[in-house]
Parts: structure tokens; C-alpha cells; sequence
């Protein structure tokens, strides 16, 4: 099988329970993004890319729930799995606190686009989405957005950023996905997977 797993704050958490349920996988050593291990080989990807890689072709993935909304990607999603727990939050300057039903025609600094569109929508306000990359707390400090959609764990990067959380848009967690074709053409050993999984989480709680 081929496994594609995120970079930064998921690898540790998708390395150790893949480990716990009996796959030892290894991260790829310096400047190599693919390793192989007991017959099947692991990827690592951007975070953003991984529903992507999983939905075209790769077997099974480890990414964020926020990713998986975002991309839209056609993949199966068998489990949630117990880390990468934080939110995607609205927020603000905090001396600008308005509610988002008062944001008809505020700028809003994202990655989240397609999430934080449908999210407006439903409120029946509109606004103008800014798509940014990274360090999208900084947009309303330097003024050219006038709130943010963003993950908050702590909350602390907000706070030195002179920012409050609003309101919660989404819960997320780290999933597990599979290809839609491997699932029928690998049903085995991607059962077995799940199940191995889901006892390691069972254990766990």
C-alpha cells in the first residue's frame, strides 16, 4: 500500500498510530519524500495536498478534517482519528469586535476559502475573501483585511497578533482517508488497516 501522510503538526500523530497499529513506518530520511517499508512506501506532502494525492491515486491518508472540507476531495473517510484537535475560527482585531451577522461587506483573510464562503453564506452575509497562504494573522494588523478565518489551538498566536476568536466555523481533527478504487480493489488490506487503527484509538480512550 502507499500511504501519504502531512507535514508538520499531523506527522508525529499519524507516524505514532500507524506504529501502534502495526505498520512501521518510517519518516524519509533528509531530502527524500518517499520511503519504502515492508513492501508498501510512505510520502510525505504538504498538509493541503494530501486529500488530493489519496483522491488521484494514492491508497490511504492522514490529513486535517479542515483540509478535507476545503479540497472537497472525493475520498473515503473511515475514521476520525484522536489528535490534531483544534478549530477553525473567526477572528478579529480586538478593538473591532463586531458579530459576523454586522460583517455584510468586510474583507476576511483566509486559507480556507471555499470554507469560509459557505460559512458567510449561511449567515446570508457577504463579504470579500482574501486568499492567503501562511501568517494569515497578520493580515489585519497591516490593514488589508479586516478579520481572519484561521485554525486556533491555543489561541495564543491570536492574542500576540492583537486578535480574538468570534466564533468557532468548524471543529477538526486528523482523519484517515482512502482511495475510493482501493477500497474496492484493496478491500482487505485496507479493513485490516481500519480495524488495526480503530483498536489502538479504542485502547487509547
Amino acid at each position: 500500500m502507499r500511504f501519504v501522510l502531512p507535514k508538520g503538526r499531523l506527522l508525529k500523530g499519524s507516524l505514532e498510530v500507524l506504529r501502534k497499529a502495526g505498520y512501521d513506518v518510517q519518516k524519509p530520511g533528509k531530502r527524500r519524500l518517499i520511503e519504502g517499508f515492508n513492501g508498501n512506501e510512505v510520502l510525505i506532502a504538504r498538509a493541503f495536498d494530501v486529500p488530493v494525492y489519496v483522491e488521484h491515486g494514492v491508497d490511504v491518508g492522514i490529513s486535517g478534517s479542515d483540509v478535507v472540507e476545503e479540497r472537497k476531495s472525493d475520498v473515503f473517510v473511515p475514521l476520525e482519528l484522536p489528535f490534531g484537535k483544534c478549530r477553525l475560527s473567526l477572528a478579529m482585531p480586538r478593538e473591532r469586535v463586531v458579530s459576523p451577522e454586522e460583517m455584510d461587506g468586510y474583507r476576511v483573510a483566509t486559507k480556507y476559502e471555499n470554507i469560509t464562503r459557505e460559512y458567510f453564506s449561511k449567515l446570508g452575509v457577504e463579504v470579500e475573501i482574501l486568499k492567503l497562504s501562511g501568517s494569515v494573522e497578520l493580515a489585519p494588523k497591516v490593514g488589508i483585511a479586516d478579520a481572519i478565518v484561521d485554525i486556533v489551538e491555543t489561541g495564543e498566536t491570536l492574542r500576540a497578533n492583537g486578535l480574538v476568536e468570534v466564533e468557532k466555523a468548524m471543529d477538526v481533527s486528523a482523519q484517515l482517508l482512502v482511495n475510493r478504487i482501493s477500497q474496492k480493489t484493496k478491500f482487505e488490506e485496507i479493513n485490516e488497516l481500519v480495524f488495526s487503527i480503530k483498536e489502538v484509538i479504542e485502547n487509547e480512550l
